[in-house]
């Protein structure tokens, strides 16, 4: 049974391991990876031997993080020891680490996991969860100082990134105070906001930008123009040469446009269909849509991958939606 600690007690285990695998979750982001490099940074300074190990890899677009070319792809990469300690950042529950990860997290003698998911029921042997952060990166910069070491430039950098990333360049309404000191701390320790935030959100590649137009392209909405929703299938990411990084972020355009409540981006992949969510608040896009299926998230954030045909698994996605939608707009109108 998993066991709710503080990052305090979470430091103090952590300083009584060694032969640690830091893991992040499957189509990793920039929190998971910049929080996964950046505890990575901490322990190679307290002198333990350390990895991270992320399903697929390193996203290319944080390929220029300080250690990314020290990753190992969890689905086959070749680790550099036996690690006997397994330490999950930012993966909301057990089965998002991936086939390849769960072994890897459950092989371990030892098992720890730090979050920001508020669905998050726990697992592993210990766990610290803090469902308002707005992202886990906030929660590592006071692990690394808990844990006694000194928040240099490089963990910095990894840190600002996962930071930024989770809450929109700090435009989502999970920025909270918290969310800007643990930023301002990172700015102190040797953290370049302009050269991380051009590479971040003013620079795109040809493919990205390709595959941005093709998208949106075909973005259809309600009746009402409420609800929006796109599909990028693998033709799309092939025909424009581009990564299924370079998705990241699309399904926003969605939810920016006048009127729009509720944005779902349907991606194909090999194993059936992955739904990325957005919506406005008050409506919780994470409980009422995400987690029904059996996904995860935050209030205006989450997503879900669906075992199944792609657009099945897409209509199954909007029925959902505007069920859930249907019944917010009743409770709002009971309102006397």
């Amino acid at each position: 049974m998993s066991q709710r600690v503080t990052i305090e007690q979470l430091a103090n285990w952590l300083r009584d391991r060694d032969d640690i695998v830091v893991m992040g979750h499957v189509s990793p982001d920039g929190d998971a990876t910049g929080c996964a490099l950046a505890l990575w940074h901490a322990l190679r300074a307290m002198g333990k031997r350390a990895v991270v190990c992320l399903p697929g890899g390193i996203p290319l677009l944080y390929v220029g993080l300080p250690g990314a070319d020290e990753i190992v792809d969890t689905e086959g990469g070749k680790l550099p020891f036996a690690p006997q300690t397994a330490m999950a950042v930012d993966v909301s529950e057990y089965e998002r680490l991936g086939e390849s990860g769960m072994a890897l997290f459950t092989g371990c003698p030892y098992q720890g996991v730090l979050d920001h998911h508020f669905t998050n029921a726990g697992f592993g042997q210990l766990f610290v969860l803090d469902g308002e952060a707005a992202a886990a990166g906030e929660l590592v910069v006071d692990l690394i100082e808990a844990m006694g070491v000194e928040l240099d430039a490089r963990m910095a950098e990894c840190l600002f990134v996962a930071i930024s990333t989770d809450c929109g360049n700090f435009n989502y309404p999970n920025t909270r105070p918290q969310t800007f000191r643990a930023a301002a701390r990172c700015v102190e320790a040797g953290a370049d906001v302009s050269r991380i935030t051009e590479a971040l959100y003013r620079t795109r590649s040809v493919g990205r930008t390709k595959l941005l137009g093709v998208v949106l392209a075909g973005l259809e909405l309600s009746p009402d123009g409420t609800l929006a929703w796109a599909r990028l299938t693998k033709k799309m990411l092939k025909d424009c040469g581009a990564d299924k990084a370079d998705s990241e972020g699309i399904v926003n355009y969605l939810l920016e446009m006048v009127g729009v409540r509720v944005a779902v981006l349907a991606m194909e992949r090999d194993d059936g269909a992955k739904m990325s969510l957005r919506s406005k608040a008050p409506f919780n896009v994470a409980r009422d849509v995400a987690v029904p299926l059996g996904g995860g998230g935050h209030d205006c954030a989450a997503g879900v991958t669906l075992p199944m045909p792609f657009e099945e698994a897409l209509q199954k996605t909007l029925a959902l939606a505007r069920e859930a939608m249907s019944k917010d707009d009743n409770a709002e109108t009971d309102v006397p």
